[in-house]
């Protein structure tokens, strides 16, 4: 892959994930009280958005030449060779470390389980994680080109 065509390849992700963020603030407004429905569709946004990241991390350490490990503990191996290869701060890391959790746990679980007291403090942080994340990721693609 080109330095080009990884520009482009995150460019659509990260268009994607700004749909995802934007569908976010939409279920969440200026509410108080979330129903089980708006609790799921939430904690999809929450998925979604990480996916995104991963997506973009994936791509861009491949196409660096670094390998990604089919184990159990890939997503979190994932996340530490971005810190290793200086794609993600160790403070970016720790948040992100947050949703991979959380994606984890959604994956894993019911909907019904879901409490916005644990879901409130991802959402607080979503975007500006995600701006962080944009703006380390563009960097390192536009110093590549």
């Amino acid at each position: 892959m080109t330095d080009k065509q990884l520009k482009f390849y995150c460019e659509a992700e990260f268009e994607n994930i700004e749909k995802v963020l934007a569908q976010l603030s939409a279920v969440i407004g200026d509410k108080k009280d979330f129903s089980v429905p708006d609790l799921a569709a939430i904690a999809t946004f929450l998925h979604n958005v990480y996916n995104g990241i991963e997506n973009i991390l994936k791509r861009v350490l491949v196409c660096e030449g670094g390998e990604i490990k089919d184990s159990p503990a890939w997503h979190k191996e994932l996340l530490l060779a971005g810190v290793d290869k200086g794609i993600v701060t160790g403070d970016l890391c720790e948040l992100l470390a947050r949703l991979l959790s959380f994606r984890h746990f959604f994956v894993h679980s019911y909907v019904f389980v879901l409490k916005w007291e644990n879901l409130k403090p991802l959402v607080e942080d979503i975007f500006s994680v995600y701006d962080t994340f944009r703006l380390s990721v563009t960097r390192r693609i536009e110093k590549g080109s």
